[in-house]
């Protein structure tokens, strides 16, 4: 968009002109904010305007600039657009181009990027992951954990057994209490049972010699007989006391062994437990169980990670092996085979390439003509304005040297 140029040739402007102030145009600074405000009212044509009024004028030409350099962008973007298109054509006449075993050579390399990217379609990932902080704890102790994991069930097996015990004690010593109080409560009523039948003897005794002094009756026999009785009870009762105080103290023993040895297993409980929760808190787990399953969703994670990088890398072989073979060939985007390898491998998929590619194309000309025809319009507007108004090309030379 030489403007200036035409401008100075047309006029026949010489070298004596280049000392020419291209300034004479702006106006002072404080109508800055008047020609901002009239840019955006700006008239688009011509016959709206008065030519010979300086800010009109200004504003037109400056409209028409700004529309040309708009343009000039915008074709310089469409052009980049059309040569990148019209390369892509020209490649897929190369590759259609070559012979049967060329094309076979680079179908088959294709083909296998298509099988490796069919394959990692088809796998299945996990379902369910673990956090990256988790995987990296896992990752960390990965030779630990199933250790760690079998010595935490191992703990939690001997927790259960030690609670067990506590309670088998604690229902034991409640039966040995019981039993005691029973014992204590047998020698009690065996005491109140002497008592009784000493009272029994003695009062009976009373009445047979109230009976032999009064009534002179002969009470020996009632005599014998009291005295059997009273020798009998007191023997039994004698025999109940002193089993009751045996089985008492027999029981008194067995409580304090069981007190004992319920204290002894409640340290083991203790122990045990503590070392359970340090675990516990250590792996941020519940339980030996919520570890076994972090570990293998870790390990199915792993598996799933080396899967990628391993498709990864061979993908990656791959697209270096077709790339290669490409490289043989004249071509200008060999990328657009590496990343679109069903256009190698299917016909189809190529030849609605081309269509698309030529339709595109098409667009991209129909686009480019048009601004070359809006360039060109706008173009001849700004010559036709210095040839009618030779007075002003000076001024009209300075605004379009501004967007050279």
């Amino acid at each position: 968009m030489r403007i200036v140029d035409f401008i100075l040739d047309k006029l026949g402007f010489g070298d004596d002109d280049d000392e020419f102030d291209f300034s004479v145009s702006m106006q002072p600074e404080d109508d800055v904010e008047e020609i901002s405000e009239g840019l955006k009212r700006a008239p688009l044509r011509r016959a709206d305007i008065n030519i010979l009024d300086y800010r009109e004028r200004e504003l037109y030409i400056r409209d028409k600039c700004e529309q040309m350099k708009a343009v000039s962008d915008d074709m310089e973007g469409q052009k980049k657009e059309y040569q990148r298109i019209t390369d892509q054509l020209a490649d897929i006449d190369e590759i259609c181009a070559l012979s049967l075993s060329q094309y076979t050579e680079l179908e088959r390399s294709a083909k296998k990027i298509e099988k490796i990217e069919l394959d990692e379609e088809k796998y299945v990932r996990p379902l369910t992951k673990i956090t990256e902080s988790q995987y990296r704890d896992m990752e960390r102790q990965e030779k630990d954990i199933p250790g760690i994991i079998k010595k935490m069930r191992e703990e939690e097996d001997y927790q259960m057994k030690v609670k067990r015990d506590l309670n088998l004690l604690e229902g034991e010593k409640g039966a040995l209490a019981y039993q005691r109080r029973e014992e204590k409560e047998k020698a009690s009523n065996s005491r109140a049972l002497a008592f009784i039948c000493s009272f029994i003897s003695v009062l009976a005794a009373a009445l047979l010699f109230a009976l032999q002094v009064t009534l002179k009756f002969d009470v020996r026999i009632g005599y014998y007989i009291i005295l059997a009785f009273f020798g009998f009870s007191l023997t039994v009762v004698c025999v109940t006391y002193k089993n009751a105080q045996a089985e008492q103290l027999k029981t008194e023993k067995k409580l304090n062994r069981a007190i004992t040895l319920q204290n002894s297993v409640k340290i083991k409980y203790v122990n045990v437990t503590n070392l359970i929760d340090y675990y516990y808190s250590k792996y941020n787990v519940n339980n030996s169980y919520e570890l076994s399953y972090m570990w293998e969703k870790y390990k199915e994670e792993k598996a799933a990670r080396h899967h990628s990088e391993e498709v990864a890398d061979k993908l990656e072989k791959a697209r270096k092996e077709l790339a290669g073979l490409l490289r043989n060939y004249r071509l200008n985007d060999p990328a657009m085979f590496v990343y679109q390898t069903n256009i190698l491998t299917d016909d189809d998929v190529m030849q609605d390439m081309r269509r698309s590619l030529i339709i595109q194309r098409k667009k991209l000309k129909k686009g480019m003509d048009f601004n070359s025809y809006s360039l060109d319009m706008s173009k001849k507007e700004i010559e036709d304005i210095v040839r009618e108004y030779p007075k002003f090309s000076k001024e009209i030379l300075a605004i379009v040297s501004q967007y050279e």
